[in-house]
């Protein structure tokens, strides 16, 4: 592709070079520069790509993309612009040669519930006889083919790849998680919705965003950007619900458990196996059981039956397509061996995910709850004490543990969500562990008959972060282990 081509529909300050000259791949990574790359410089918290301008150079790249004047030397391309960002998402899109605009692609953004929403509606879909691609947490699929993630939304180079990809393969539809970082970082820049899924939205990435309100602002500005031909499925009964649905022109279709919901599920029953409830929707009533446990998955039933309805699907391949999917990895995944116990690992890393996950192991447990949790490093601060006090008022026993420290002092993570313990009258349902693996040990030693062991925080992840190492860390692999050994004993 000829740069002029890569560039098209890109502002720019400057261009000094050949716009007549081939570019042979787009990068933003100086070690993946090979001759004939065009070299994009993004500004990262941690790391700046202006730095490594001269090694892209070095490496073969005959173009680079810059927002702020780097020293180059002579015969190599320079393109200025106001936010590289934006311009790795326009210039990713022609390189790729839009590939959005040959897919049907399915957002669902929202604080909880975006990745179980994704593999309902993925598995409705396929039954439906549709061949789909995921985009999302905890890995992306194209073709049957499961690919590692970094990110819940990748950066939208990676993301326009990933799209080129699916449509090569004959991809009908794309489900993918939105989440707000992509959606202040342009990484989803340029792409258009079918369909737009709201879930909910509760304090999370204070970090990122400083203020819940500004976290709203970004979250909310995905369905101001929604085409008025597509549709909304917004979960009515968050209590932003109602700003969403004036911000947004789409259709819009509402879910939920109040009656006013146009999707809505009444007789909610839970079991250690299964949830069961009657389905009432506009086009017929019906009797459904998940392999999901929990309220909050109820709510992401519904999201996926209102996204399977507004495509006009068969209800009965939608219901075939609910009761279909087994389990999501990490979320409130049981643990296989234990004969008198629970052991459940979940991703529950916010205050109200980790509410929702004790609240439905109170509902089902016969005896005592037992929770192992920590909070990440070098995020939310404020988020570690009230988490404590969720803890400490819906467990019986609690181990506070690291999840990933990071660059933080574990000793003091701990402390904060101490604090959160010691507002209670009488705070001696807990200890502090910070071997993740001998906190879950520990829990597993302990459990009883009738008791449920929570293992929360960080679900499907395989790694632990330290900030300037990761070593492989398995919650389930772990508890598995343990329990292995204690039935053994």
């Amino acid at each position: 592709m000829k740069l002029k081509q890569a560039l098209k529909g890109l502002s720019l300050l400057e261009l000094k070079g050949d716009p007549e000259t081939e570019i042979s791949s787009v990068v933003t990574n100086s070690q993946q520069v090979r001759p004939g790359a065009l070299f994009i410089a993004l500004k990262g918290s941690l790391l700046d790509g202006h730095m490594y301008v001269s090694d892209a150079v070095a490496r073969g790249a005959t173009t680079v993309v810059i927002e702020k004047p780097v020293e180059v030397e002579e015969g190599v391309n320079t393109i200025l612009v106001e936010n590289t960002n934006k311009a790795q998402a326009i210039i990713g899109r022609n390189f790729y040669d839009n590939p959005a605009s040959k897919l049907k692609i399915i957002g669902i953004t929202g604080t909880k519930g975006k990745t179980t929403t994704t593999f309902l509606i993925r598995s409705i879909l396929e039954q439906a006889g549709y061949k789909t691609g995921l985009i999302g947490t905890i890995y992306n699929i194209i073709d049957d083919k499961r690919l590692p993630t970094r990110n819940t939304t990748p950066a939208s180079l990676e993301l326009q790849s990933l799209l080129s990809k699916m449509v090569e393969v004959g991809t009908d539809y794309v489900v993918m998680e939105v989440s707000s970082h992509a959606i202040a970082l342009e990484r989803i820049e340029g792409l258009s919705f079918f369909r737009g899924i709201f879930t909910n939205i509760t304090r999370d990435h204070l970090d990122f965003h400083q203020t819940f309100e500004e976290y709203f602002k970004v979250k909310s500005q995905f369905f101001t950007a929604l085409p008025k031909e597509a549709k909304a499925i917004i979960n009515i009964d968050d209590p932003r619900a109602k700003e969403i649905i004036k911000l947004t022109d789409a259709k819009v279709l509402s879910y939920g458990l109040v009656p006013e919901a146009e999707i809505r599920a009444e007789q909610v029953k839970s079991t250690m196996k299964n949830t069961e409830f009657d389905l009432i929707t506009p086009w017929g009533n019906t009797h459904l059981r998940l392999n999901l446990i929990g309220k909050f998955n109820v709510y992401n039933a519904l999201a996926a039956i209102g996204t399977g309805f507004s495509l006009g699907i068969d209800p009965k391949k939608i219901y075939e397509g609910l009761e279909k999917l087994q389990g999501v990895p990490g979320r409130f995944e049981l643990v296989p061996g234990s004969k008198e116990y629970t052991v459940v690992v979940d991703y529950a890393h916010t205050p109200d995910s980790l509410k929702n996950i004790l609240y439905t192991a109170r509902a089902l447990v016969k005896n005592r709850v037992i929770t192992v949790f920590g909070c990440g490093g070098n995020r939310d601060r404020g988020k570690r004490p009230i988490m404590g006090k969720i803890v400490a008022d819906l467990s019986d026993y609690a181990i506070i543990t690291n999840d990933n420290p990071r660059r933080e002092d574990p000793k003091i993570i701990a402390e904060q969500i101490k604090a959160g313990f010691t507002q209670q009258d009488n705070p001696k349902n807990y200890e502090i562990i910070l071997d993740r693996e001998a906190a879950i040990r520990k829990a597993i030693s302990i459990a009883k008959k009738g008791d449920m062991v929570i293992i929360a925080g960080k679900g499907h992840e395989t790694y632990q972060d330290f900030g300037d190492y990761i070593i492989h860390f398995d919650d389930k692999q772990i508890a598995e282990l343990a329990i292995k050994e204690k039935e053994n004993a």
